[in-house]
C-alpha cells in the first residue's frame, strides 16, 4: 500500500458520513452548503502554520490559488463553534486503522511497540480552562500556571501517536491510560502488542489486564515494588507474586478484579542493571539500579535485548518533543477549552501523517560508510505545512506532491545515532555564544549559569 492511498483515503475521510456525525455538536450543524463547510473547516486546522488566524487564512487559501474563496476569521471561530474535538480522535483512529491493515510497518521481533507516556501542555490561565485542565499552582514567577494532562500511546517502530488523551491536570496518568486501552486493542487486535512504560505504570492491576488480554509488558519498576521477591534476583530471573483479597481490592477496574480473583498469581521477570552498563557515567553521578518488569520469554529475549528494548523507550519522549516544539500543538488562538482542545488534536494527526511520509522518505535516503542517515522529521514537517492546503485540496495532485516531497525530504538528512538515550540538555559547557541564532539560523540553546559554568538548559 502505498503513502499516495493512505493520503487519499485520508482526504476523502473527511467527507464522510460519519465524520459528520461525530463532529456536529447539534444535529443541524454542517447540513447546509457553505464557503467554509465541515471538511474546509478541517483541513484549515490540519493546515495551521503557527500564526494568527487572518495568516492562517491567507496562508491555507493561498496554498491551493483560492483567495477568491477565502473566509473571515469570525467565520471560521463561529464554526469552530460547532465542532466537536472528538472527531480528530475519531479521524486518527480511522487513519491508524487503515495503516496498519493495509500496509507494511516496522515490528521489533514482529511485536508492535507501544511506548506509554504522559505529558503536560499549556493552556491560557482563565476560569474556563482552570475548570477544564486544572491548576498546577503558582509557577516560580508566582503566576498561576493551567496545564492539560496528555497520555500518550505511540508506536515506537513507526513513529506514530495510535492514541492520545488530553484532559484535566487533576488526573492521574494511569487511569487515562486504561480509558485509552479499549481504543488501542481495537486498534492492534491482529498484532503482538508489547507496550512499555516508565516507573509511574507499574502497577499490579495493569499487569493483570496485560495478562488477561494477552498482551507483553516491560515496564521499568520502583525499588520498592516487590521488595521482597526482587532480593532473590541478582540479574536476571522470574517472580511469583500472590495477591490476597485486600490487595485485589484496590484494583480500579471490575474486570480485572474479578480476573485476579481467580488467577491470584502473577509470574514477571525481573531484569536489573547499572546504569553504568548503557552509559557513561557523569563526574559524581550515581550508579543507579535499573530494574524492569516483564513477562517476555527468556528463550526469545536474552536479558541484553530486554535493556535494549526498555531503552527505546526514549523515543516517545522524541514524539512529544516534535508535538510541542516542531508542530507547536499548544499555540492557540483561542481561550475556550473545546477550541484548545481541537487545535491540539488536530496537530496529533498532522504529527502522524509526516510519519507515515518520512517512512517512505527514509527508504530513499542515501547513507555513507560511516553513518546511516534517517530523514530530517523537523525539514518534513515544514515542507509538508507548505503543502498541505494544496494536498488536502486537489485530490488529482496527492500523487505528483507527494513524491516531490518525499525526494525534497531525503535530501535532507540527519545521521541516526542508536545510543541517544537521553536528552541533550544538562550539559555543562565553557562558554556559551552571545548570538540568539546559529549561523544556519537555529536557536542556541537556553543557558543557565551555575557557579563558574555554564549550563544548557531546555527553554
Amino acid at each position: 500500500m502505498s503513502i499516495t492511498s493512505i493520503v487519499e483515503y485520508f482526504y476523502s475521510l473527511l467527507s464522510h458520513p460519519d465524520t459528520f456525525n461525530i463532529a456536529r455538536k447539534q444535529p443541524n450543524y454542517f447540513i447546509r452548503e457553505s464557503k467554509l463547510g465541515l471538511p474546509g473547516l478541517l483541513k484549515f486546522m490540519f493546515s495551521r502554520n503557527g500564526h494568527t488566524v487572518s495568516n492562517e487564512i491567507n496562508h491555507y487559501f493561498s496554498g491551493f490559488d483560492a483567495l477568491d474563496k477565502s473566509v473571515s476569521k469570525q467565520a471560521i471561530f463561529q464554526a469552530q463553534e460547532k465542532l466537536s474535538y472528538k472527531v480528530f480522535p475519531y479521524l486518527n483512529h480511522q487513519l491508524c486503522q487503515y495503516y496498519y491493515n493495509n500496509n507494511e510497518y516496522d515490528t521489533i521481533k514482529g511485536y508492535t511497540a507501544v511506548a506509554i507516556d504522559g505529558s503536560t501542555g499549556e493552556a491560557p490561565d482563565t476560569p474556563e480552562c482552570i475548570k477544564a485542565f486544572g491548576d498546577k499552582g503558582l509557577h516560580k514567577h508566582q503566576q498561576r500556571r493551567t496545564n492539560p494532562r496528555i497520555s500518550g500511546f505511540y508506536d515506537i517502530c513507526n513513529g506514530i501517536y495510535i492514541n492520545l488523551s488530553i484532559q484535566s491536570y487533576r488526573k492521574a496518568e494511569l487511569p487515562m491510560a486504561y480509558e485509552q486501552m479499549d481504543d488501542v486493542h481495537q486498534l492492534l487486535d491482529k498484532q503482538k502488542r508489547l507496550f512499555l512504560a516508565d516507573r509511574n505504570y507499574d502497577a499490579s492491576d495493569l499487569f493483570f489486564y496485560f495478562e488477561m488480554n494477552n498482551d507483553f509488558y516491560c515496564f521499568r519498576g520502583k525499588p520498592k515494588f516487590y521488595k521482597k521477591h526482587l532480593q532473590q534476583i541478582e540479574e536476571d530471573g522470574w517472580i511469583n507474586v500472590e495477591f490476597d483479597d485486600q490487595w485485589i481490592n484496590r484494583f480500579k477496574i471490575d474486570e480485572v478484579r474479578e480476573y485476579a480473583r481467580k488467577h491470584r498469581k502473577l509470574r514477571i521477570r525481573v531484569i536489573k542493571y547499572k546504569k553504568s552498563e548503557i552509559k557513561k557515567l557523569k563526574k559524581n553521578e550515581e550508579d543507579e539500579e535499573i530494574i524492569l518488569f516483564t513477562n517476555l520469554s527468556s528463550d526469545e529475549w536474552p536479558r541484553k535485548e530486554i535493556i535494549v528494548l526498555y531503552g527505546h523507550r526514549w523515543t516517545e519522549e522524541t514524539g512529544y518533543d516534535t508535538l510541542k516544539n516542531k508542530l507547536e500543538m499548544e499555540r492557540i488562538t483561542s481561550e475556550k477549552p473545546e477550541l484548545i482542545l481541537q487545535e491540539m488534536h488536530s496537530q496529533v494527526l498532522v504529527h502522524n501523517l509526516a510519519a507515515m511520509i518520512k517512512k517512505e522518505s527514509d527508504k530513499i535516503v542515501v547513507h555513507t560508510p560511516k553513518y546511516k542517515y534517517q530523514t530530517n522529521i523537523n525539514n518534513l514537517i515544514q515542507l509538508l505545512r507548505a503543502n498541505l492546503p494544496k494536498l488536502l485540496n486537489q485530490k488529482q495532485k496527492i500523487k505528483e506532491l507527494l513524491e516531490k516531497i518525499i525526494k525534497k525530504a531525503a535530501k535532507n538528512k540527519e545521521p541516526i545515532r542508536p545510543n541517544r538515550l537521553y536528552p541533550r540538555w544538562g550539559v555543562y559547557i565553557k562558554l556559551p555564544s552571545p548570538l540568539k541564532f546559529r549561523v544556519d539560523g537555529r536557536r542556541n540553546p537556553s543557558i543557565k549559569k551555575v557557579k563558574n559554568k555554564f549550563l544548557r538548559i531546555k527553554s
